[in-house]
């Protein structure tokens, strides 16, 4: 599955793609090279702070993330924020677990809204993306004829969008579960979260 395949235009207000997106979450964090240095417009209250979305949080932890070679809680919830700000631009509300190396679980967090069976299923996504070391939409495809073949659901693996690994390079250092909204949507906010975490770490 393309980076443009992953999201359909349909119903979600003008973001086309996941780079657009993936922008629109960047600008909100502030986060990339491209952070803007102008003030931010005046915005209208919402439930989450932005500043709870602020990289700041995270200033100087980069080493400590390269050097533990994991995600910290601090990590973890600097993807669920990713998560949660992608999940309200598109107006859905989705549940979203973060793993470490080892799958063990760092950070869950359910948005108001969200469906209590998204609860179980964003660990198992975020689990087989661990245990994979590969996108669970990916896993999916391969199990039918790939190089998965046959692998099925259960034991903690749930062969379904939305599950998304975290590489320092190339060794694993976590996974993202995202589960509430469409496989489309579940595999587009899982990518973006990843795609922010990384942006943080260079």
């Amino acid at each position: 599955m393309k980076r443009a395949e992953i999201i359909s235009a349909k119903g979600l207000d003008g973001i086309k793609t996941i780079d657009e997106l993936l922008a629109a979450v960047a600008e909100n964090m502030n986060v990339g090279p491209s952070a803007p240095k102008k003030a931010p417009a005046p915005q209208k209250a919402q439930p989450h702070k932005t500043e709870e979305l602020k990289p700041e949080a995270a200033a100087g932890r980069e080493a400590e993330y390269s050097a533990a070679g994991t995600v910290d809680l601090d990590g973890a919830k600097l993807i669920a924020g990713a998560v949660r700000a992608a999940a309200e631009i598109i107006g859905v509300s989705v549940v979203t677990a973060v793993v470490n190396e080892g799958a063990n679980l760092v950070c869950l967090e359910a948005m108001d809204n969200s469906y209590i069976a998204s609860v179980s299923a964003a660990q198992q996504k975020a689990y087989t993306a661990a245990a994979l070391r590969m996108p669970t939409y990916k896993a999916l495809e391969e199990s039918r004829g790939g190089m998965l073949d046959g692998l099925t659901n259960g034991s903690g693996l749930l062969l379904l969008a939305g599950g998304e690994p975290l590489f320092n390079g190339k060794k694993l250092i976590g996974a993202v579960g995202v589960s509430g909204g469409t496989k489309e949507q579940d595999a587009l906010l899982a990518k973006t979260a990843a795609d922010v975490f990384k942006a943080l770490r260079k």
